[in-house]
C-alpha cells in the first residue's frame, strides 16, 4: 500500500519578543508523549497522530508481527531505514506545549540498531537521529550548508569510523534563525564510542534550564525490566551561547539525505517519549550481571 505524505501543518512565526514570553509560560507545562509503536503510526493507528514529510514510504515501515524485543515491549515495531542516498523524510507528532531554553524537559527513545545490512563508510559522516523540532521552522536540509534546520534539539549518533576517529555520540542543538543558516546558532558535544548492534538501547535526553545544558546518556538492555548504563555513552552539551532560543513543538524521527552512500542502517524503534522515562522500565549503573 502506497503511503501518502501528510505534511505537518505550518503556522506563522510570531515576533521574537512575544514568542519568548509565550514560551516562558508554556514550556513549564508538563509535556508527555509515550508512543510504543505497537500499532501502525503511518496509518494513524498509534496512540498519537503522526505526520510525515518527504519520502516516508522509502524510510519508514511498521512491522505488526515483529516479536517483542525486551520484557514489557509489545509486539510490533517501527523500522526506520537510514540510507543517505534516499530523499530525506521524517515522522513526528505534536507534544502540546512549546519547549525552549526557559524550562527543564526530557525526551528519549528505545531503539535497536540492526547488524544486518549495516554499513558506515569510513569516508563518510552521517547520523542516526531523532529529536524535537518546530513544525513551522525546521527544514529537512539538516546536512546542507547553509542549513534550514532551525529550532532543532536532536540525538545524533555517527557510526562512521573515520580517519579523525569515531564512532561519535554527538547530540546537536540549533536555535532560532540567524542570517539564514542554522549552523550560525548551533551547539554540539561529542563522545567517541561504538554502540552495540542488535541490542535494545535506551536513550535519555534531559535539558537543565538552570545550567543551560542538554545531558544525554545511553543504556543497554540488561535483564527483565532493567537497562544498565553504557560506560562512556554520556554527553553534556553547553547551550549557553544559543541565541535566540529554540522553540520546539513536535517529537519525531528524521532520516537525512546526502547523495553519498555514507550510511545504511536499519533501526527498530519501540518507544518514543517526551517527559520522564515511562514505567515499567528502570536504569541502573553498570554492574556485573549473572552470565557475564
Amino acid at each position: 500500500m502506497k503511503l501518502k505524505n501528510r505534511p505537518i501543518p505550518r503556522v506563522p512565526r510570531a515576533g521574537l519578543g512575544a514568542i519568548l514570553a509565550l514560551s516562558a509560560a508554556v514550556s513549564s507545562l508538563p509535556a508527555q508523549v509515550v508512543e510504543r509503536f505497537d500499532a501502525d503510526p503511518l496509518a494513524g493507528l498509534g496512540r498519537h497522530v503522526f505526520f510525515v514529510e518527504g519520502d516516508a514510504a522509502a524510510r519508514f515501515a511498521f512491522l505488526p508481527g515483529e516479536p517483542s524485543h525486551f520484557p514489557a515491549d509489545r509486539e510490533g515495531t517501527l523500522r526506520v531505514l537510514y540510507d543517505t542516498t534516499l530523499p530525506a523524510a521524517r515522522l513526528a507528532t505534536h507534544i502540546g506545549p512549546t519547549l525552549s531554553l526557559d524550562a527543564d524537559f526530557d525526551f528519549g527513545a528505545i531503539l535497536t540498531i540492526r547488524s544486518q545490512g549495516f554499513f558506515a563508510d569510513p569516508n563518510g559522516f552521517s547520523q542516526i537521529a531523532f529529536g524535537l523540532w518546530n513544525a513551522a521552522t525546521t527544514g529537512l536540509a539538516r546536512t546542507s550548508f547553509p542549513s534550514d534546520s532551525f529550532d532543532l534539539v536532536e540525538f545524533d549518533y555517527f557510526p562512521n569510523l573515520t580517519s579523525f576517529g569515531g564512532p561519535f555520540l554527538s547530540p546537536s542543538v540549533f536555535g532560532g534563525n540567524v542570517a539564514g543558516n542554522a549552523f550560525f546558532n548551533f551547539a554540539f558535544q561529542s563522545a567517541e564510542i561504538s554502540l552495540p548492534l542488535d541490542v535494545p538501547l535506551l536513550v535519555q535526553c534531559q535539558y537543565n534550564a538552570a545550567l543551560r545544558r542538554l545531558n544525554v546518556r545511553l543504556s543497554r538492555h540488561a535483564q527483565a525490566l532493567t537497562f544498565e548504563r553504557i560506560p562512556g555513552a554520556t554527553v553534556s552539551v553547553d547551550l549557553s551561547r544559543i541565541s535566540p532560543t529554540f522553540l520546539v513543538n513536535v517529537v519525531g524521527i528524521a532520516a537525512y539525505f546526502e547523495g553519498y552512500p555514507s550510511l545504511r542502517a536499519t533501526v527498530d524503534y519501540d518507544l518514543l517519549f517526551v517527559g520522564p522515562l515511562p514505567s515499567p522500565w528502570s536504569v541502573v549503573r553498570r554492574r556485573m550481571l549473572p552470565g557475564r
